[in-house]
């Protein structure tokens, strides 16, 4: 049997009142997810997990059945060096670095995508950045996230606590620096610090007009991780489809097969018929397609309940569509799709949360569930699933 786990990231919401109370996810016009919902199985999501960040890499690592506690490298920093083919050794420290804006006159973080810069802008900045050691490197990346490693430091990253910029805008920086934990990491992290500190200068000094960004922000520290393979755990052959680095070094940690997909983003102009013809393409040859969508929780985070719905209108229209046609056309009955989210993020403060995320599940053996549209209030009664046992239990659950 063939199965397609499309995942829509940050799609749960609470009600907005300029929306007459309804979520992004029930406001938007998506004929295939109420399709889906409709003639299939709905149910709530367990996404998240106590003691760990409500991030994508640990809810999708969920989804996918490995379980953080064992697995989660503290960071997915590590994951994004190793799908840019970076290599990482024992005692590396890994950290995301976002080019990010403050207001100078009370250091307070004001956006911590500094405005969506450009991959040129981004690379031209940090082309220009003065490392303080010659054991640090720094590696462009996509947009505002890139790669700060501390080769040979000698310190773990769960020693090292760091703030999630997206998680405080409007606060004080310096109230958000880097932490020890443990004595262990208190040089390290004065050396961080001193840094970030600094390249509010460097980047002043570059006279960069047209670019938003005026400091460097890290985040997500991380080690190198060491899977098993995601077939010796499920015994599935499987695809990944995402334009984004952290999804690409999940696919390399299990051994899933991933390609670079030109123009997906990340973003609300990610090329969707794009990663629709890819997951198309995989299910040639492979038993399970993960598919990642982006671009709500992007829009979530810059409080843009509009862009946030247009993004879910453009995967359900042009995924969607596709793939379940596709899968009608070319498997009968014999298929499984599943629509969902990996965690929560509210356009009002721009914040992921850990509120249960809803799911549809249509395909080989399920009756229908007769739901009037797939939302977060029709599936608020439902029942509720782990997601580590997500994929045995529901996806491949009673074939």
């Amino acid at each position: 049997m063939k199965a397609v786990m499309v995942i829509i990231d940050g799609l749960g919401d609470e009600p907005i009142p300029e929306l007459g109370g309804n979520t992004p996810l029930a406001a938007a016009f998506a004929p295939h997810l109420h399709y889906i919902a409709n003639r299939g199985q709905i149910g709530r999501i367990e996404t998240t997990f106590p003691g760990f960040p409500i991030e994508s890499m640990v809810c999708i690592m969920g989804l996918l059945g490995y379980e953080p506690e064992r697995f989660y490298p503290s960071g997915r920093a590590s994951f994004e060096a190793l799908a840019k083919g970076i290599p990482l050794h024992e005692n590396d420290l890994v950290f995301r670095c976002n080019t990010v804006t403050i207001n100078k006159n009370n250091q307070t973080l004001t956006d911590f995508t500094a405005g969506l810069i450009s991959d040129s802008d981004a690379r031209k900045l940090i082309g220009h950045i003065n490392l303080p050691f010659d054991h640090w490197e720094l590696y462009p990346g996509q947009s505002y996230r890139n790669i700060l490693i501390l080769r040979g430091a000698n310190v773990q990253a769960g020693h090292v606590k760091c703030f999630e910029p997206h998680m405080h805008i409007g606060d004080k920086i310096n109230d958000l620096m880097v932490q020890a934990v443990s004595g262990s990491a208190r040089s390290v992290v004065e050396d961080i610090n001193r840094f970030l500190i600094d390249t509010q200068r460097q980047i002043d000094a570059m006279k960069l007009n047209s670019c938003a960004a005026n400091m460097l922000w890290v985040w997500s520290p991380s080690e190198k991780p060491i899977w098993p393979s995601f077939k010796e755990r499920t015994g599935l052959n499987a695809a990944v489809v995402g334009g984004l680095d952290f999804l690409h070094g999940i696919a390399m940690a299990a051994n899933i097969h991933f390609d670079v997909i030109p123009g997906a983003t990340g973003y609300i102009d990610t090329d969707y018929s794009a990663k629709a013809a890819y997951a198309v393409e995989y299910l040639n040859d492979f038993d399970f397609v993960l598919v990642h969508v982006n671009a709500a929780d992007e829009e979530a985070h810059q409080h843009n309940y509009t862009g946030k719905i247009r993004a879910i209108q453009q995967t359900d229209r042009l995924v969607m569509g596709p793939l379940l046609h596709y899968l009608h056309e070319n498997y009968s009955d014999d298929f499984r799709i599943v629509i969902c989210g990996d965690h929560a993020t509210r356009c009002h403060d721009g914040k992921h949360t850990n509120d249960l995320v809803p799911y549809a599940l249509y395909g080989k053996g399920l009756l229908p569930s007769g739901a009037s549209q797939f939302s977060e209030a029709c599936c608020s009664s439902a029942d509720v699933v782990r997601s580590l046992n997500f994929l045995s239990d529901v996806i491949y659950g009673q074939v």
